[in-house]
Formats: C-alpha cells, sequence, structure tokens
C-alpha cells in the first residue's frame, strides 16, 4: 500500500502583479501595465506578497496565442535550492491543468486538482549529496531509495483532505470523461493478468492507471525546477493542446458523459512552490514531503491562465485547398500565415513537406494534383511552364541542445563552489566544431555502436562527446560531469530524408580541416578514428544522415539470443524536424537499448513478443540531449542552439575557441550578405564553406523561395500572388500570433521583399510568351516594376491581405532553453512508478494548415 507522500515539481510562471488575500486562495497572474515583455506581450508575472514565499516573482513568458509549444518560466525571489544533499525542499513543481480554478463550489481547488496532468514518478535529480555510495549504478539506486526513506510516513492527515483515508491516489478526471479509480475499496485499481503462464494476477499501480491519459513519454509535468545561489531560476515548460493532450482539452470543445457539447476549457499553468517549512507546524525542515495535491501544500499554489488558439482550423471546410509542398524550413511560418490568409473567405492554403528535390517534379507535374507552389532553397530550372522564384524566410538548420548541469557526487570529488552553485540547471552556452558534430554523426563515439562489446577497430574512441577532451575543453563544466551510466547523450537525434540541410550540414562539415581531415581516415590528437562503416564515403555529396554501421545487440542466451536491436532501433530517426525539436525539449531518444528485462524482473514480458527495454526519458536536471533541427522548431520549444566553433589546441594540449558563430539575427544576416547568385535567375544561395570563411556569418543560414508554376489557372495563381504579397508583407514581422513572423526567422531584407512583391504581380498577370523563354525570370510580358507600396523591413505592407487589426504588435520572444525541471508524481500518498508510452510529431503529412495548431506533421 502506497503512503500519502509523493511527488516534488514545480516551476514558475509569468507577467504581472498578483495579491494573495485568502491563505486558501491561489496566487494569480494578470499582465501588469507595459510590463512582462514589451507592447502587446502575453507575458504574465506573478508576486507573492505574503507568506512563507512572500517576495517570490514568477515570470512567464507567453501566455496566449498557443498551441503545441514552449514557454519560457523564470523566477527571482526564491530561496536558494540546497546544493549538499538530496533534493527534498525549496524547488518548484509545473502542470498543466484545465477547468475554473476559482469555481465557486470548490474554494480550495480540491477538485482543480484532478484536473491537472501530473503524476508519473520521475526519480528526483541526483544533487552532491553525501551518500557515501561511488558507483554510477548504486549511485541512482542509493538517490531512491533515501528519497523514500524520507518520505515514508509523512505527511501526517490533512485535516482538509476530502479523500477517502485508503486512496492511494488523487484521481485524474479527463475532460469530459469518467475519473480514474482512487485506490481506496470503493475505488480499487483494476486487476492486471500476466501475459505469460502461469498467468497470474495483479492490481495495477497507479501511474498504470494513468497511463490511459499520460505517461514519463507524453507528460508536460515538470517535478522538479531548481533555483540558484542567488534564488533566480528558469524553465521551459511544454505546453500542449487538444491534438497532443485531448484528455486536456485545451483549445478544442468536447462531449461529456450525457453527450452535451461545451466549449473549450479554460487552462493554467499551475506552479507548486516547495519550500523549506513543514506545512502543518511551519517549522524549518531539511525536507518537505508529500505530494504537491496534499491540501496543506496545494494551498500555495500559483495559477497562471493560458489562451490556446483554437485547434479547428478557422479557414473554410467546405473550400478547395490551394496546395503547397517543400521544405520544412518554411513549416512554421507558413501554418502562422495560413489563418490570416483564409479570413474574410480568402484563399486556405494546404502544405506538405516534402523534400527539397521532390519540389521540381511535384510543381512540375502535369495535371491539377500538384502543388502550384513550392518551397526549397535552391531553384527549379524549367522553360515550360515557365517558373517563378520568390525569397519568402530566412532560417537555418541548428544543432537544439537541451543540457542540465549533471554534476558528480561529493564522493566522486569535491566542485568549486561556483560550478557546484549550477548543478542542476540549464546549460545555455555549448560549442561544438565541426569535427565533433562529424564524430556524432558517424557513429564514431562506442556508445552509439549497437554492440555489447566495443569493436576492435575503435578501441581508441571515445565512448561520448562528454569524455572527448575537444568537447570538455570547449565545454568546461563537462570536467565535473557525474560518473553515472546514464547522464549521458543518448546519440544525435536526426531526421530522415534527404534535405538540402542535410547537403548544408556535410558541407559546412567538409570546409573545415580538421574535420575533413578526420573524416578521411587521419586519428584525432588522442588516436580516435573514423567509424569504418563511414570510410570511402563521398561526405561532400551526401545529403541524408546515413546510419551505415550495422551492428546489433542481442537478446539474453538461450532464449532470447536470436532477438536484436540494431542501429535503426538503438538510434532511430525523428520523423521531422518538428519532432527532433520536441523529444529534445522531452530529453527522448524514443529508443530501445541495449538490455531486454526478462521474467520476474519484468512482470509485463512477453515470451512470444520479447523487447528490449526503451532507453528512459532523462529527467529535468538530469538531462543531455541534442539533435539537428531547424531554428524556428528549436525557438517553438523553448531550445538553446549550441554555437558552432572553429577551435586550434595549444602547445598545453587544450582545446581554445577562435571563432564562435550563433544562429541569430546577426549570424544570419551576415551569412546572407554572402550568398551568390546560383544557375537559376533571382535565386541566391547562401554556401557553407563561403559563410565559414566570413567573420560572424552563421553557415547553415538557409533563404527559403517559393517556386510559382505559371501554368496554373488564372483564379489560382491570384491566389498564389496573395500568399507571396503576404508573405513579403506582413508576414515579416516578428511575433508570436497568427499571421506574424514565428522566433527563429530572420525578416527579409528590403531587396528580397521588394523582389517578392515583384514576383507575386508576374505571376498574377502572366502571360504566355509565344516563344519558349530559356530561363524563368525573363519570360513574363510586361515587365513590372518594384510597387510603391514595397514597405520597409518589419512593418506591415499596404498592399492585399492586411493583418486584423485585433491581432498584437510585433513582440519577439527571446529564444530559451528548457530549464531545470526533474520529474516525480502527481499523487498523494505515493511515489509512483512510471509507465512509459511513446509520443512525439510524427513526420510531415499533407494537411489543412490549422489554425495555431503549430503541429507540422500532426493531423
Amino acid at each position: 500500500m502506497r503512503r500519502r507522500v509523493a511527488a516534488i515539481m514545480v516551476a514558475l510562471v509569468a507577467a504581472s502583479l498578483l495579491f494573495v488575500v485568502d491563505p486558501a486562495a491561489p496566487a494569480r497572474g494578470q499582465a501588469e501595465a507595459g510590463g512582462g515583455g514589451g507592447t502587446g506581450s502575453s507575458a504574465v508575472t506573478v508576486t507573492v506578497d505574503e507568506g512563507e514565499f512572500k517576495g517570490l516573482r514568477v515570470t512567464v513568458s507567453q501566455t496566449r496565442d498557443l498551441a503545441n509549444q514552449a514557454v519560457v518560466i523564470t523566477w527571482t525571489g526564491a530561496t536558494p535550492t540546497p546544493r549538499n544533499r538530496l533534493l527534498a525542499s525549496d524547488y518548484f513543481q509545473i502542470m498543466q491543468c484545465y477547468g475554473d480554478p476559482d469555481a465557486p463550489g470548490d474554494p480550495k481547488g480540491l477538485k482543480f486538482r484532478e484536473t491537472c496532468q501530473f503524476g508519473v514518478e520521475f526519480t528526483p535529480p541526483a544533487i552532491p549529496n553525501s551518500t557515501g555510495v561511488n558507483s554510477s549504478t548504486s549511485l541512482e539506486a542509493s538517490s531512491r531509495a533515501r528519497y523514500q526513506s524520507l518520505v515514508a510516513g509523512y505527511p501526517a492527515d490533512d485535516t482538509d483532505e476530502t479523500l477517502p483515508k485508503e486512496a492511494q491516489v488523487v484521481p485524474f478526471q479527463p475532460i469530459g470523461g469518467r475519473a480514474t479509480p482512487n485506490g481506496s475499496p470503493s475505488q480499487p485499481f483494476p486487476v492486471i493478468k500476466s501475459p505469460v503462464p502461469p498467468y497470474t494476477e495483479r492490481t495495477s499501480t497507479d501511474v498504470e492507471v494513468l497511463a490511459q491519459y499520460f505517461t514519463t513519454t507524453t507528460t508536460n509535468e515538470v517535478p522538479f525546477a531548481l533555483s540558484d545561489g542567488s534564488g533566480n531560476g528558469r524553465a521551459v515548460f511544454e505546453v500542449q493542446n487538444a491534438a497532443l493532450a485531448p484528455h486536456l482539452g485545451c483549445g478544442a470543445g468536447y462531449t461529456d458523459l450525457e453527450n452535451k457539447q461545451h466549449p473549450a476549457p479554460e487552462c493554467s499553468i499551475v506552479i507548486v512552490p516547495r519550500g523549506h517549512q513543514q506545512p502543518f507546524d511551519g517549522q524549518p525542515a531539511t525536507a518537505v514531503h508529500g505530494s504537491p495535491f496534499v491540501p496543506a501544500l496545494w494551498k500555495n499554489r500559483i495559477v497562471v491562465p493560458l489562451e490556446f488558439n483554437p485547434v479547428a482550423s478557422p479557414c473554410s471546410l467546405t473550400k478547395s485547398e490551394r496546395a503547397t509542398a517543400g521544405t520544412e524550413l518554411i513549416a512554421e511560418a507558413i501554418t502562422s500565415w495560413q489563418p490570416v490568409l483564409c479570413a474574410g473567405d480568402g484563399p486556405v492554403f494546404g502544405y506538405s513537406g516534402i523534400s527539397d528535390f521532390e519540389v521540381g517534379p511535384r510543381v512540375l507535374s502535369p495535371g491539377t494534383g500538384g502543388p502550384g507552389v513550392g518551397f526549397t532553397a535552391e531553384g527549379v530550372q524549367s522553360s515550360s511552364p515557365a517558373l517563378i522564384h520568390a525569397p519568402v524566410t530566412v532560417s537555418a538548420p541548428v544543432i537544439a541542445v537541451n543540457v542540465d548541469a549533471n554534476l558528480r557526487d561529493l564522493v566522486e570529488g569535491d566542485l568549486p563552489p561556483d560550478v557546484n552553485a549550477l548543478a542542476g540547471l540549464a546549460i545555455s552556452d555549448i560549442k561544438l566544431t565541426p569535427r565533433l558534430v562529424a564524430k556524432m554523426l558517424t557513429f564514431s563515439y562506442t556508445l552509439d555502436v549497437a554492440s555489447q562489446t566495443p569493436p576492435n577497430e575503435l578501441a581508441k574512441n571515445y565512448q561520448s562527446i562528454r569524455f572527448d577532451p575537444e568537447f570538455v575543453d570547449l565545454n568546461p563544466t563537462f570536467a565535473y560531469w557525474t560518473a553515472r551510466k546514464a547522464a549521458t547523450l543518448n546519440g544525435l537525434m536526426v531526421s530522415v530524408g534527404s534535405s538540402l540541410a542535410a547537403r548544408d550540414m556535410w558541407r559546412w562539415i567538409e570546409a573545415d580541416p580538421a574535420a575533413k581531415k578526420w573524416l578521411t581516415g587521419t586519428p584525432d590528437e588522442t588516436g580516435m578514428v573514423v567509424n569504418p562503416a563511414y570510410k570511402g564515403v563521398s561526405f561532400s555529396t551526401l545529403d541524408t544522415y546515413p546510419k551505415l554501421d550495422t551492428r546489433c545487440f542481442t537478446g539474453p542466451a538461450p532464449d532470447y539470443d536470436h532477438v536484436q536491436n540494431c542501429t535503426f532501433g538503438y538510434r532511430p530517426y525523428m520523423g521531422s524536424l518538428t519532432e527532433a525539436a520536441l523529444q529534445t525539449l522531452r530529453a527522448d531518444v524514443k529508443a530501445a537499448g541495449s538490455t531486454m528485462t526478462t521474467g520476474s524482473a519484468n512482470p509485463n514480458f512477453d515470451p512470444n513478443n520479447p523487447r528490449f527495454d526503451a532507453i528512459p526519458r532523462q529527467q529535468p536536471g538530469a538531462r543531455l540531449a541534442m539533435s539537428i533541427t531547424d531554428s524556428a522548431s528549436a525557438a517553438r520549444y523553448g531550445l538553446f542552439t549550441a554555437q558552432l566553433c572553429k577551435a586550434v589546441r595549444g602547445g598545453d594540449g587544450k582545446f581554445t575557441t577562435t571563432d564562435c558563430r550563433r544562429a541569430d539575427t546577426q549570424g544570419m544576416t551576415a551569412a546572407v550578405a554572402t550568398a551568390a547568385e546560383s544557375n537559376v535567375p533571382g535565386v541566391r544561395i547562401v554556401d557553407p564553406a563561403k559563410a565559414w570563411a566570413t567573420p560572424d556569418a552563421y553557415p547553415l543560414t538557409t533563404i527559403t523561395y517559393a517556386v510559382a508554376d505559371t501554368s496554373d489557372p488564372k483564379d489560382a495563381r491570384k491566389d498564389y500572388a496573395k500568399l507571396l504579397r503576404y508573405a513579403a508583407g506582413a508576414g515579416q514581422t516578428p511575433g508570436p500570433a497568427d499571421g506574424q513572423l514565428p522566433e527563429g526567422y530572420v525578416p527579409l531584407t528590403q531587396a528580397m521583399r521588394e523582389q517578392t512583391m515583384i514576383a507575386a504581380d508576374k505571376l498574377e498577370n502572366w502571360v504566355e510568351p509565344t516563344t519558349p523563354a530559356p530561363s524563368d525570370e525573363t519570360t513574363t510580358s510586361p515587365e513590372p516594376t518594384a510597387p510603391a507600396s514595397v514597405p520597409a523591413s518589419g512593418l506591415p505592407p499596404s498592399a492585399a491581405i492586411t493583418t486584423p487589426a485585433t491581432q498584437p504588435p510585433a513582440a519577439p520572444v527571446a529564444q530559451t532553453t528548457l530549464g531545470s525541471p526533474l520529474g516525480m508524481i502527481r499523487f498523494l500518498l505515493i511515489v509512483a512508478l512510471v509507465v512509459g508510452l511513446v509520443g512525439g510529431v510524427a513526420g510531415p503529412v499533407m494537411q489543412r494548415l490549422a489554425s495555431r495548431t503549430r503541429k507540422t506533421g500532426l493531423k
């Protein structure tokens, strides 16, 4: 029987002054005048005015125009999280809830807590402590055992509790459905029958009950958000609309059990601060136990209301779509623009994410099935039909990082005070060189090879990038990393398929002399060599991220040694750049590992369908995840992006950086200036090698072009011309609202915008020439000049569609990172175990671009 004990989590939220009048009422957030993020910002700041947390000030970066994305929670005025023992006090727990937090019949919010997505048990962060245990595996076991011993038998009965004394968990109430049982005799948990002989039965756990709605792989809960030595902190929180969390229903109407229709519910971020005073007697304590749902702790909650965009498309469902297709680098922008374009019975645009190399064949395909506009970073050559090219966005492939300072235990060695203060906090400044990226992409670190025994040919290679001296020298915090086995990088996540983004990544790597030399077989300074599976590969012509090492793990002998887990299961592809970013936020590679737990150690093991154990999702405070994604997807999920650096090795053997580039406005603008004309008139391309040789230029910067088919009917060309005008006009205004340019893009230059406006006029007024023309930009008659209404960069246009007046002005959201959450539970009365179901975003598919769903690839 589990006790009333359970979880630890929370982070803070944001923008606006708030006064706590009734101690039983939650702190609420509301926008301060002119504060929180500038004109039009939806940031919210909450200030706590009394009680144990007096002076705490929390800000949530965005509370309106929300979809499936991340928001950044920052705070000041907290008590620093202790760094000299197991985490048990002075942290925050964060969750997403639905429903009215101030319902008249629920003054203490005890029914409201049942609507919160919280309760899959994550192991507490192993902050340095004096456990006296020094092996990597026993450190983790000791951390959990000590936590369970601390919480055992606590808290005492809370007189405000309304659940039966025998209840094991606070039920979860899915929107419009029936609540889960609480585990008491009157509401027992379901019985599960073992899939193997003798087919014994057992009572399911609380986590298994919750797993029908959320699991370790799908939940967005933050169980442990830590404060630094000054009482400040930050956490990145993944908000989920009804497309990803239908049991919360945010942004969508629902039907209840009586078949009655209801509008979309209210939704909120709830933060439960955990201090260092026991809730019943107010005495100082080294451990404040209990679930955040215990009434005595729940009363300290901070509630920040959220406004989700409708999941359903605002566009007509009966009107024919104008098809578009192309690179995923355009996805976030076109998803933002489409709801404004279709307003007032405007054209409806569908979008399909496809490879750059498919754009030409699709646009040129005969008949009505092909898209009228494609998107690619390279032009498409054609004289019949003639094609028109127009720049629409500037963005970049990036290496997104989600790294927390997972530092060593005290028994592993002392830490300098300034380093110790970083424990569990997000690291924003990760530096990578082309050679380091090449090592990850070629499976040259032994941990990336699917083999129980490291291959002899890789004997001198490092297990992981975290041990590579080149990486450690450039990222010195890693010199103090814990020895725990799980505290490592489970491969660099990449998306499947061919793309110009992948080709440019390899071209950038080959533009670096040290990386090129290493790829051709020369060991690095420590003797590390490229994985032999990649010898002889022509990297300069690659446009994918091939997984060429064919080794496999095998199951335990003698019964399962025929079962294998090979590279594609151990280091799987992500379905899209968007999915890669989301899984980086979650620190979940969605992979099977090297072990297979059978028999009594795994009561759910099915010998008829044997499977390798999943690699667990890393928890906040202990995350080390990286992926190749795009700058807009990274920004959508609040991810930091690595600096791309040149490095030299000094006489002392240490590596130092000589030049680092960021995927920011400065870096991408400098790269755009290096763009040169291609063999398609009007199309300029950034050469990674040339940009790498140019000061400040981010070498992977990409100009995405719209490629329009002039043979389309006049009404279709008119609609596509509207898309181009909007893309060059109001669509270049940065901001989070529909119709604006999402974070992660850099606005087009004035010259580019003029080029696109001219292209739109050409397309709409196209006159087929009497003789075929040799190139795409010289075949129209008459030749228009730049419209007088072309706006300056960043200003809305006076032509074509305009952004509705109700939309907030531009307010770019600063790029932020994943904070330092760590996982735990929803339960009162328990320290729960987590059952994981693989979640994530599927790859890009043809879709109607729904308003603000912001979920490229999800249907």
